[in-house]
């Protein structure tokens, strides 16, 4: 399990600065970390509290791309 909560403190620590570097495309794509969390999903041994936190940051990673599409539509119609 410690495993597990390594990988979701990495992910929520590298998350927002890849997505935000400045960069076109992301350093990593949201496409990219959907990814990695849903394989934490799919292991046997997380717990109810790993699922929580995941499924939360599962949520917020879709908000950022629905903001990201919207700023990136503005642009281009402006």
């Amino acid at each position: 399990m410690r495993f597990i909560d390594e990988e979701i403190a990495h992910i929520m620590r590298a998350t927002a600065p890849s997505l935000s570097a400045g960069t076109t495309p992301a350093v990593f794509s949201f496409d990219y970390w959907y990814k990695r969390l849903g394989t934490l999903l799919d292991l046997a041994q997380i717990t109810p509290s790993q699922f929580r936190t995941v499924d939360a940051l599962m949520v917020e990673l879709e908000a950022r791309r629905a903001a990201t599409g919207a700023a990136v539509r503005e642009a281009l119609a402006a």
